[in-house]
């Protein structure tokens, strides 16, 4: 049995990154090969690793960061510091189009000394009144905003705007700092399209305009999929056996364009833990109608470990997309969207990918947990030793690395 305790390492506050190399494809990139080769390269040598091993796929999370940490000030004067998780109801985009008030789950920071359930927070545009909620059933703080414009021609704002204006970039806790005006940029992919997310797809911060254009003119354009990224990433594995461990629901949103591409290729990477979750989510949410003819709205993270696992076998990555294409419950935008809870652990078998680029993992982590499953529980020690004492950068402002697949599909 695969226990929490299999997924520590030491790491040396030193060791973590807090702010970004510049330029960001200047970046060390380490490349572990099927045999466990180690050769230390940059993302700026990416579109020649891909193209010598026949990639025809890239693919990368398109969600982009909410600024969902607010500071606002209580009636007594007192300092409040509110993380917004997600929509109480409804999808993120559906609320941050809204012009009126809007309902969130959230992390409260002092919340036991907020006695009268009301704080404001001023921007330069916007006055932000916070209400407190009746906690979820589940135990999970709720808030009710509702906003004022400084002036008259900026009513009817929306949240999006509003959040814009006063909110804060929502930097990992590990990074010990405040988040200064310059995480706005950094924080946040070059390629970033659907808000909706409380942390970045960190991966895929190395890639900037100009490394984009080289993957281009390699014959490898970037290929877009949606997950919103919840503050689950945050969450370290639970005590004790790791599919005790409780993962949250996270919204995934396809394009019809997107899943026919996909089905074209045969040699597929994927650019961070957030796009390999989206991608394989795909392949057991399709093989769950096949066998039993619903799309579920939410995948559960036991999935591929139950009873569809027998009838995996003979069920390809094509025959998954194939699936979605012809059966999916696509809406007037040729969009789809579910939530998946997926949780890869050692023992896993990739389904839709030979390739994975992805940082450096906090200890403990989820992450950590889906990364030892793509390269082996006795690999990913000691790759992560050798990346300590050559020192590179961890987490979500460090260095990252490609990891070929030990077992290709």
């Amino acid at each position: 049995m695969v226990n929490s305790n299999d997924f520590h390492y030491d790491l040396p506050d030193e060791a973590v990154a807090k702010h970004p190399v510049e330029p960001r494809r200047a970046a060390r990139m380490l490349v572990r090969s099927k045999d466990g080769t180690l050769e230390d390269a940059s993302f700026e040598h990416l579109p020649k690793a891909l193209q010598s091993a026949g990639v025809d796929g890239l693919w990368a999370n398109d969600t982009k960061v909410l600024h969902a940490r607010i500071l606002a000030t209580k009636s007594t004067g007192g300092q409040l510091e509110v993380f917004l998780l997600a929509p109480i109801q409804g999808t993120a985009e559906q609320s941050l189009t809204r012009t009126d008030s809007v309902e969130w789950k959230a992390m409260v920071r002092n919340a036991k000394r907020w006695s009268d359930g009301t704080a404001t927070a001023k921007g330069d545009r916007f006055l932000l009144n916070l209400e407190r909620m009746d906690e979820t059933a589940d135990g999970v703080r709720c808030v009710r905003l509702t906003w004022t414009a400084h002036e008259p021609g900026l009513q009817g704002a929306t949240f999006a705007e509003v959040l814009d204006d006063l909110g804060k970039t929502p930097l990992p806790p590990y990074m010990k700092r405040a988040a200064e005006d310059q995480d706005r940029e950094d924080y946040q992919t070059v390629f970033a399209l659907a808000p909706g997310s409380v942390a970045a797809p960190t991966a895929g911060l190395h890639y900037d305009a100009v490394l984009l254009g080289e993957l281009a003119s390699a014959g490898l354009p970037l290929n877009r999929l949606t997950l919103h990224v919840g503050a689950g990433t945050f969450k370290p594995l639970s005590e004790g056996a790791v599919m005790a461990h409780d993962m949250h629901a996270e919204q995934c949103v396809l394009t019809r364009e997107a899943v026919q591409t996909m089905a074209k290729q045969r040699r597929r990477v994927a650019t961070g833990t957030t796009t390999l979750r989206t991608m394989e989510s795909m392949y057991w949410w399709a093989l769950h109608w096949h066998v039993n003819g619903v799309w579920l709205d939410v995948l559960p993270q036991r999935c591929p470990y139950d009873s569809l696992t027998s009838h995996a076998a003979e069920w390809t990555d094509v025959n998954a997309l194939e699936a979605i294409l012809a059966h999916g419950p696509w809406d007037e935008r040729d969009q789809l969207s579910f939530e998946t809870q997926l949780m890869i652990v050692p023992g896993y078998r990739v389904r839709m990918v030979c390739g994975l680029v992805t940082n450096f993992h906090q200890p403990g982590s989820t992450l950590l947990c889906l990364v030892s499953a793509f390269v082996g529980m006795d690999a990913w020690k000691p790759l992560y030793r050798a990346c300590l004492d050559q020192g590179y950068r961890f987490l979500s402002y460090g260095d990252g690395s490609l990891l070929w697949l030990r077992d290709p599909r």
